[in-house]
């Protein structure tokens, strides 16, 4: 399936720029139709339908998340005015407790979501919800991105592989990626010794995507003491790759989601834009 329709969301123009370029990147070497929400968020502790909220700071906490989304749409809508894709800008005013339901509607119509990197010493709270909502509750496939330069094409690719229905899941999303790729790394940490595939771990996967044209290496490491995450930054380094193909693993929404650990770990440290789906 091609990347058709590719989404974003920002609230900030700096803080999140890089998850604007990646999904340009990305839109202009897939011919697709980018779409970005500017976000404007109430970020007040008061509740729009409080008993005996005063009307008056609601309002104005209102009228300053809109000139937010405003000023947002203006921003983006001249760093793309030159770009060479199809494009729409559309705005979302809500409080961060809802932020969630814009996000929703207009991420689970899409190919393929771009969020920026949520863990960095300038994120906002809303860059982890953006994540969390299209990812998790929309489903749709996401790229985060964090800083550094955009990859539309990536020439190199590591597949974090460890038999889990998450990181299938990316791999099979990830697929019009890695049939344009020059290489591509199956990367298996530690395999389990009575896993049903323990005489050849990666192979079924290697086979499946040998018939969509795609060849690809297996290579079995050892933790060696550090961390899964590490061990596949490591890896990422090594073979100068310029993205990695993940699950992105979490807990349901009613139970207050948050990205799993080792998920978040890998984010945290992220050089390269990650592919993950859930």
């Amino acid at each position: 399936m091609a990347f058709k329709t590719i989404f974003t969301a920002l609230s900030d123009f700096e803080t999140s720029k890089s998850a604007l370029e990646q999904a340009a990147r990305l839109s202009e070497a897939h011919d697709g139709h980018l779409e970005v929400m500017c976000l404007g968020v109430d970020r007040s502790h008061s509740n729009y339908y409080e008993v005996g909220a005063n009307a008056a700071i609601l309002q104005a906490a209102i009228a300053q998340a809109d000139e937010q989304a405003k000023n947002l749409e203006t921003q983006v809508k001249a760093w793309l005015q030159n770009a060479n894709l199809r494009w729409n800008v559309s705005t979302a005013i809500t409080t961060l407790a809802d932020a969630g339901r814009p996000l929703f509607r207009a991420a689970r119509f899409a190919d393929l979501c771009v969020a920026p990197l949520p863990y960095r010493h300038n994120s906002s709270p809303e860059e982890s919800l953006v994540l969390e909502t299209v990812m998790l509750d929309a489903g749709c496939p996401t790229v985060v991105a964090p800083d550094g330069d955009p990859v539309g094409a990536p020439e190199r690719i590591v597949i974090a592989w460890n038999e889990s229905a998450e990181a299938l899941q990316a791999v099979r999303a990830a697929i019009p990626l890695m049939q344009a790729a020059k290489e591509i790394h199956i990367a298996i940490i530690d395999p389990p010794e009575h896993a049903a595939d323990r005489s050849d771990p990666g192979g079924l996967l290697a086979v499946m995507l040998s018939r969509h044209g795609i060849t690809c290496d297996i290579q079995v490491m050892s933790r060696s003491g550090a961390k899964v995450s590490e061990r596949i930054r490591r890896h990422v380094t090594e073979t100068n790759s310029q993205m990695l193909v993940m699950g992105g693993y979490g807990h349901s929404r009613f139970r207050q989601a948050v990205l799993g650990g080792a998920t978040r770990e890998m984010l945290e440290h992220a050089t390269v834009p990650v592919f993950m789906a859930h």
